[in-house]
């Protein structure tokens, strides 16, 4: 089985690839460099000339706020460019992997979203990333459609990382209690994304570690295990202003994920010790 990655080095993408690899896949990626997922004829080239039996798209326009200032840009890369690839996926028989969002949910539910919740996107790229969403579910004869939600892993930035970098330049931060969902730790969901590729049913899926918690409480047990002797005080959302409206409480229910994979992802807590443990280990996450 031939696999084709846009995205590669991203956290997820890199870590899909090197995961696929360790299953002997044949694997071919792209950063955004290489192809940028918005230059229509350079995509379809890519796939015209690999053939790929699976097509992977894990490139993103992310920016929460700056999506405010530049809606074009996320729909062209969220929406668009998703659009083009479902329908290149069906012109060259290939089976689409998108990533969509838990920010496509407005957060008012007050318990975690499952894949039959409807959607009500509160800010730009939520948008941009619900019509990707419906270009796929629309155009694409055969695709996996997974949300993740608070991704952190191996990569350039996440809100780990963010948080190492200023606990090390300060003894006091504040983080806010009133935001919370369900942290994805890349190794983790991409092993349980290879079993659901494996499983050959397609649809749509919430794939995030297991259980919930709030921003505050993610940032303590990071903190903890990394040693940080600082203090850590609560805040609200509303502490920190922002171009682009949060939704509070976007957790995902991965259940059907599970059901259909038998693969269950570990808990959040365990997943941020054992990605500690690994970030103290190879000292470089770039």
């Amino acid at each position: 089985m031939k696999i084709l990655v846009f995205g590669s080095k991203g956290q997820l993408g890199k870590e899909l690839i090197k995961k696929l690899m360790e299953r002997n896949f044949e694997v071919v990626g792209f950063s955004h460099e290489e192809v940028d997922i918005t230059d229509y004829p350079k995509v379809e080239e890519a796939i015209r000339e690999i053939k790929p039996d699976i097509i992977i798209n894990a490139t993103a326009y992310n920016k929460v706020d700056k999506a405010e200032e530049e809606p074009e840009i996320a729909f062209q890369v969220n929406a668009f460019a998703v659009k083009n690839l479902a329908e290149l996926a069906n012109k060259y028989s290939s089976i689409l992997v998108h990533f969509s969002t838990d920010y496509v949910f407005d957060g008012k539910k007050g318990a975690p979203y499952t894949t039959i919740d409807l959607p009500n996107p509160i800010n730009t790229y939520g948008k941009s990333k619900l019509q990707g969403e419906i270009f796929v579910r629309e155009i694409a004869k055969r695709y996996f459609l997974i949300r993740v939600s608070w991704v952190f892993g191996f990569g350039k930035t996440n809100f780990p990382l963010k948080l190492i970098e200023l606990a090390s330049q300060s003894k006091v931060l504040r983080v806010a209690t009133d935001q919370i969902n369900s942290p994805t730790y890349t190794i983790d969901s991409a092993k349980g994304i290879i079993e659901l590729i494996l499983k050959g049913k397609f649809g749509l899926y919430h794939v995030a570690n297991s259980g919930y918690c709030s921003r505050y409480e993610w940032a303590e047990e990071i903190l903890k295990n990394w040693g940080w002797e600082g203090e850590l005080l609560p805040a609200k959302t509303e502490d920190f202003p922002s171009l682009a409206k949060r939704p509070l409480f976007t957790a995902l229910d991965a259940s059907k994920f599970t059901e259909e994979t038998g693969f269950i992802m570990p808990d959040w807590r365990d997943a941020v010790k054992r990605f500690i443990k690994k970030l103290r280990e190879v000292g470089n996450v770039s």
